[in-house]
């Protein structure tokens, strides 16, 4: 071997051993990528299945309210205003679905919640109504449907603040700026909906409940 190549065989062996480091240094970086990547893919999917069970459970309850009204009128048929009222601000609800946007479907559940209270307040006072079983177990399974959408609400929010953690954190933020990721918003009542859900709407009806 002439002095040449000995005096180049040391570069070599550093050369290789930088290549080296470099491909792995790669390899680490793309699975670091992938793993990140497939974390806040499936903790984005969370959100949407916890949406979507929000979703099922809220039209639930909107199937109950006419069953409901129908069951009251025909004990009470006189108090017409009081179930188109009612009638009136659940389909607002039932849109607010359709349209899909977050803000609107709180406020008009929060405008329901406070529609329902006001429902079951008037009844309380008709005992041919308290006295219906039909009109009990309906609103038995309402008031299920108001745990299960609790619980709905619940998951839901956990899996917003995972997915929005994540997106806060490094490294995982970098990955989601290059996905094109956005926080989501959480599913929970503001100060004016709180609000709305505890107040009574004015539909002046005699013998209702304060």
């Amino acid at each position: 071997m002439g002095v040449a190549a000995r005096q180049n065989q040391p570069n070599q062996i550093r050369l290789g051993i930088v290549m080296t480091g470099i491909f792995i240094a790669v390899i680490v970086l793309v699975l670091g990528f992938v793993i990140i990547q497939n974390r806040l893919a499936a903790a984005q999917n969370a959100v949407y299945s916890g949406f979507s069970t929000i979703q099922i459970q809220l039209k639930r309850r909107h199937d109950l309210v006419p069953q409901l009204v129908s069951s009251v009128r025909s004990a009470i048929s006189q108090e017409n205003r009081l179930f188109d009222a009612v009638l009136a601000v659940r389909q607002k609800a039932v849109e607010a679905i359709g349209h899909g946007n977050l803000d609107e479907m709180r406020d008009a559940e929060a405008e329901l919640s406070a529609s329902l209270r006001q429902f079951f307040g008037y009844a309380e006072h008709h005992p041919e109504v308290t006295s219906t079983a039909n009109v009990l177990e309906l609103q038995k399974q309402l008031e299920e449907s108001e745990d299960q959408i609790s619980a709905a609400r619940r998951l839901y929010n956990g899996n917003v603040q995972h997915l929005n953690t994540m997106l806060d954190a490094i490294p995982s933020n970098w990955v989601g700026n290059l996905m094109g990721m956005k926080k989501a918003d959480l599913f929970a009542l503001g100060d004016d909906e709180v609000k709305a859900v505890q107040a009574i709407p004015e539909i002046d009806l005699p013998d209702a409940r304060p």
